[in-house]
């Protein structure tokens, strides 16, 4: 996409799932991953935390640190309250003294004399930790940070520190006391802040204290104000905060890129998407670009999966986040709208690098509302002045005028920019071989220079509005796509076109400026290699070579070749570089549009119309194995103390990952009058069996602050509670009594994550309290689950403790029907909790070695399931709405030439099961799952399905 750096959370409890010990291998080799990052030439800022957030248990503080109930974590006493833990603190430092040593050894600061180059550009500390809310109200402690940052300075970082403020709120800004007897600040090396704009209406705070509903209803699109007013006045806001926030550089940690969604919601990933559109993430980046911010970081570019049971109450397995790329690896109309700014930034390098804001504009526009900002270039050779267009206008005008003013005189042009839409327009730049660019109203999107021979390349998109406003000179134009005649304008010789592709060449005494046009499929498929001087030994080039036409590039610069992935859309790849390219299959263009010098072409083989589509996976030996609760190994409730009472909070047995048990008998009564009834409080989902059988279950959760299972904030513990009548489900012996079994199954949906000014992560999770009634006396009740500090990963389980049993399976026969590729078995409440496993096969070697096919596990029915795939945790099912997702990614890496799926399953009604593993029909532009009448062609083998599912075949060039 184009990025030049990547931002790393560094998850303390992943890589300590017990006290003492400290995880550097195999998936969590820090070490492997930025070495990694150097091969890729990809700068680094790490965030270790050692609070993380990111939706994760926790806020990413491993379960055994939170269950010493002494500490105050995150040194906060209640909501809104922080006092100082030391010995709180005296913990983070050690997760600091293990992990910083690594981090320490790829800093950039720190590979001066080596030929090695270090990755890491800077340490974030902690994670929207306020120092101030609101500017005024103190909830910050400067010894929280400054212990922070002298424990990375003790173990050896020495790349500037920063944190991320929750919004920009000034905190941790380096600055002088107000005055000499006020207390002394403290301030780290570079201030930077969050910025979320607008939320989803289901996550927005309207739904933090009203229930909103859980469809999608209220999603009419985002508003253009809200952007506008948290956006335009970025600038003036940090500089106002004086200090170090002055004249440092305007630093964006995390900026939005979509959002997350929660459970009990009607609405996949999907509607969050379309909520937010194609253009969003690139309008937000143009927006704070427009503001001076020179680094950011996009959370997420990439969301991905909560394998596992890492997620915390906010989120469900997927984080797909309706980011730039989705879940399973698809690049979106989104993330190519994005890479046209970073193109152009890093392109326009150094005249983008270090702007100023332009106060009196020179560009106005006669549609209100389309012009976000003007900045020019300082120190560097040309004053370079670049206007951000942003078409916020209400009524939605997308032709306008610009009239542009210059030392010689002004002159009108026309643009063309849609609704809601953006791109930055180039003007008073002086090109290569010496024409002066007065003003662009066409997105030129990069530049390629060839200083010696004075020759330049611009990629544009043109348009039959707009155009190209030159300086009048003596210039040559030859060319396929542009008006014969240049229009005179006052100073401006206007280049206007014709079509929307080909090629312009404007020639002078010194050299040739080749303007190359590509339609806006083509410009989403741009790719350009930039050498930096950091990675290159100081040479730079930016870029050293353009391509598009394929689904991803990559080129490897130190084998020369450049990796292509090509869709059954894409017909051709196309080179644009000074040099010709080393392999024989990259040829000139001499005939078509691009008929011009510079540009090499190959054509695809189609290869990949040997693969028969709609991929489906046969899914067989199926089996099936009881979950015997007797012979679990359960313990009695423990006390806290002498004169407490049994705990059932699952924190104290560190049963923190899924699901856990508890279990109490007693005998029926033996008045055929009496009733016996469980009063049940629980978060978040109980499930009730009665003498092996489920008779029903319920869940606590909300998304409202101060409701019973808030997922975030404070929970009234005391309220939730359900009742169940046992009655009919008794035993009976023929003296009137018999011993019942009841089971109660609790399944967390993980610690709240301690976020903000919250004191949330010790919110209860288990039973809170269950009452019999209609018995003489209470019975005592027992406890099991899976330890997670007696693991080495300790969110890959699902809590029952006989998950990795290997006897007493049974072939499950013809109870599994197959319906062409879906797979479906009768689930009874009568069967309790069962275990089910299945077999399948990957793609073999021959069908699948030259492509890549994402594989898409499909569940439907109204029952519960947690499923492992070769022995990771990818699902987590709730088929009675608690989850809205039915489709999850199965994670390439974890797919075998054989392979085992092994799933806990039980239901509170009646119901079929339902499975399917496929590929993933899509919409071409977002991504979406196409869902209705195309899975319905899924199922009967459509070809037209398989044109829509997604794959890629790879073939590498030599350049």
């Amino acid at each position: 996409m184009g990025f030049n750096a990547v931002r790393i959370y560094f998850h303390w409890g992943f890589h300590s799932p017990s006290e003492g010990v400290y995880n550097f291998d195999g998936n969590r080799d820090i070490e492997y991953l930025l070495n990694l990052c150097e091969e890729l030439d990809l700068f680094v800022l790490a965030a270790p935390g050692p609070y993380i957030c990111a939706e994760v248990q926790a806020g990413g503080y491993p379960s055994w640190l939170i269950a010493k109930r002494h500490l105050r974590i995150r040194h906060n006493q209640f909501m809104l309250w922080r006092t100082y833990d030391p010995e709180f603190a005296e913990y983070e430092v050690q997760w600091l003294d293990n992990v910083l040593p690594i981090i320490a050894k790829h800093q950039i600061t720190e590979n001066k004399k080596s030929s090695k180059k270090g990755c890491v550009l800077g340490l974030q500390l902690d994670n929207e930790l306020f120092e101030t809310m609101a500017v005024i109200l103190p909830i910050g402690l400067r010894d929280q940070m400054r212990v922070l940052a002298k424990a990375a300075r003790d173990a050896g970082i020495t790349v500037p520190l920063f944190s991320n403020d929750g919004f920009e709120e000034s905190s941790w800004i380096p600055r002088e006391p107000v005055n000499p007897k006020a207390e002394k600040t403290f301030g780290l090396d570079l201030y930077g802040f969050d910025k979320y704009i607008v939320f989803a209406p289901t996550s927005g705070p309207k739904s933090w204290v009203i229930d909103t509903g859980n469809a999608t209803l209220g999603y009419n699109g985002w508003s253009e104000k809200q952007v506008s007013r948290s956006l335009d006045r970025l600038e003036t806001t940090v500089r106002n905060f004086g200090g170090g926030a002055a004249d440092s550089p305007m630093f964006i940690p995390e900026l939005q890129g979509g959002w997350f969604n929660h459970y009990q919601l009607s609405h996949t990933y999907d509607a969050i998407y379309d909520y937010y559109g194609d253009h969003y993430t690139k309008t937000i980046v143009d927006s704070v670009l427009a503001q001076g911010v020179s680094a950011l970081s996009l959370y997420m570019v990439y969301g991905g999966t909560n394998w596992g049971t890492i997620g915390d109450p906010d989120v469900y397995t997927s984080y797909d986040y309706s980011a730039c790329i989705r879940e399973y690896g698809y690049l979106s109309n989104r993330g190519r709208n994005l890479r046209e700014t970073i193109l152009f930034a890093r392109s326009f390098d150094p005249y983008f690098t270090k702007t100023q804001k332009v106060d009196k504009r020179t560009i106005r526009s006669s549609a209100k509302k389309t012009i976000a900002a003007q900045r020019v270039s300082v120190d560097s050779v040309q004053e370079v002045l670049f206007t951000f267009m942003r078409n916020f206008n209400t009524k939605k005008t997308e032709v306008f005028d610009l009239t542009v003013d210059t030392e010689g005189g002004n002159f009108t042009m026309p643009c063309f920019l849609p609704h809601k839409t953006s791109f930055i327009a180039l003007g008073n730049y002086r090109a290569s071989n010496g024409v002066h660019l007065l003003h662009a109203s066409v997105p030129i999107h990069m530049r390629m220079v060839d200083d010696e021979k004075n020759e330049e390349v611009w990629i544009v998109e043109p348009n039959q509005f707009g155009g190209l406003a030159f300086e009048h000179k003596e210039i040559e134009i030859t060319g396929n796509m542009q008006q014969d005649v240049l229009q005179r304008q006052g100073p401006a010789d206007i280049l206007k076109f014709e079509r929307n592709e080909g090629w312009v060449k404007l020639s002078t005494t010194t050299g040739n400026l080749y303007i190359i046009g590509l339609t806006k499929p083509k410009v989403g498929t741009l790719y350009a290699d930039f050498e930096e001087a950091y990675w290159n030994n100081d040479n730079e080039r930016l870029p050293g070579f353009i391509a598009w036409g394929a689904d991803e590039m990559y080129y490897n610069r130190r084998t020369k070749t450049m990796d292509i992935k090509y869709r059954r859309s894409d017909s051709s790849a196309y080179v644009v570089s000074f040099n010709k390219p080393a392999d024989s299959r990259l040829k000139s263009s001499t005939r078509g549009v691009y008929n011009m010098p510079y540009i090499y072409s190959m054509d695809f083989q189609q290869a990949h119309q040997r693969l028969p589509l709609p991929v489906h996976i046969s899914l067989r030996e199926w089996e099936v194995r009881p979950v015997h609760f007797p012979s679990l190994p359960w313990q009695p409730l423990k006390r806290l103390s002498e004169d407490s009472a049994p705990t059932f909070d699952v924190l104290d047995y560190q049963y923190t990952s899924g699901q856990v048990l508890y279990r109490t008998t007693f005998e029926t009564p033996a008045s055929p009058y009496a009733k016996v009834k469980l009063s049940l409080n629980i978060r978040n989902r109980g499930t009730v069996l009665v003498n092996g059988k489920v008779i029903g279950g319920h869940t606590t959760y909300s998304r409202q602050l101060f409701s019973p299972g808030a997922k975030i904030g404070p929970d009234p513990w005391f309220l939730g509670t359900h009742t169940y009548d046992l009655t009919p489900h008794l035993l009976h012996d023929e003296s009137g009594s018999a011993v019942n079994e009841l089971v109660v199954i609790a399944d967390s949906f993980g610690l709240s994550r301690q976020a903000f000014i919250m004191n949330d992560v010790r919110n209860p999770r288990g039973i809170l309290k269950a009452k019999l009634q209609g018995l003489n006396g209470e019975p005592e009740w027992e406890i099991t689950g899976v330890n997670v500090e007696e693991l080495d990963s300790p969110y890959n389980t699902c809590g029952f403790p006989d998950e990795k049993a290997t006897d007493r399976w049974d072939l499950l026969g013809p109870q599994v029907e197959q319906d062409r590729t879906v797979y479906s078995f009768p689930i009874s409440t009568t069967q309790g909790a069962q275990w089910y496993r299945f077999r399948f096969d990957g793609l073999s070697k021959g069908r699948s070695s030259d492509a890549e096919i994402p594989l898409r596990l499909h569940i439907d029915g109204i029952f519960t399931t947690y499923l492992f795939l070769n022995g990771a945790l990818i699902a987590r099912y709730y088929g009675n709405g608690d989850s809205p997702q039915h489709d999850f990614y199965v994670p390439d890496g974890l797919v075998h030439q054989r392979n085992e799926v092994r799933m806990l399953v039980y239901s509170w009604q009646n119901t079929t099961g339902e499975f399917s593993i496929s590929g993933w029909p899509v919409n071409l532009d977002s991504g979406n799952l196409l869902t209705g009448e195309t899975d319905a062609a899924s199922v009967s083998g459509s070809t037209s399905e398989g044109l829509n599912e997604y794959l890629t075949w790879k073939e590498s060039v030599r350049i």
